[in-house]
């Protein structure tokens, strides 16, 4: 196991993003429809490409990021809460930073639902059982830790495997 912390908040951020682009694209209105976007449907592309040029992959990010933020503050509220989609302004400036030097390489985590639903798998840690609305997690003192990822991952896959919405979050105040 690597011990060195940047390396550990590297893997932590690349983890991050890959369940906000799993669960963006399993969250839009064309799969599961728990938000109305489309920015990760396969035609997105034609569209953004001529706005956005060769920051495509960073704009389809943002835009279901947004997105999927959105829902989650509705489910869970805005204030002493965060959620995969709405982290420590420290962690979001991070992991902007991993999106824009990534670039093609996030592609395949987005190349499908199919993919999306392998992505959610790879990052699960177990088979929970999920209700609807929101689950609490922890406080947000479990953010440092990398587990929380699995543990998110897997409400997420089991929620949509179940047809249902589950929306992790963690409460108190940073």
């Amino acid at each position: 196991m690597n011990n060195n912390p940047d390396d550990r908040n590297k893997s932590l951020i690349l983890q991050i993003v890959s369940l906000r682009l799993a669960v963006g694209i399993l969250g839009e209105r064309d799969v599961a429809g728990w938000w109305q976007s489309g920015f990760m449907s396969p035609t997105s592309a034609a569209f953004l490409t001529p706005v956005f040029g060769s920051k495509v992959l960073q704009a389809r990010y943002q835009g279901v990021l947004e997105a999927a933020r959105r829902v989650h503050d509705e489910h869970i509220g805005v204030g002493r809460a965060f959620h995969p989609f709405r982290l420590p302004e420290v962690t979001e400036q991070r992991l902007f930073d991993a999106v824009q030097s990534a670039g093609q390489g996030l592609t395949d985590t987005i190349a499908s639902p199919d993919a999306a639903r392998a992505t959610l798998q790879e990052l699960a840690s177990m088979a929970p059982e999920v209700k609807p609305g929101p689950a609490l997690m922890g406080t947000v003192d479990l953010l440092e830790e990398p587990g929380w990822v699995a543990e998110a991952a897997s409400l997420y896959s089991a929620a949509f495997s179940a047809g249902i919405q589950c929306f992790p979050y963690f409460t108190g105040a940073r």
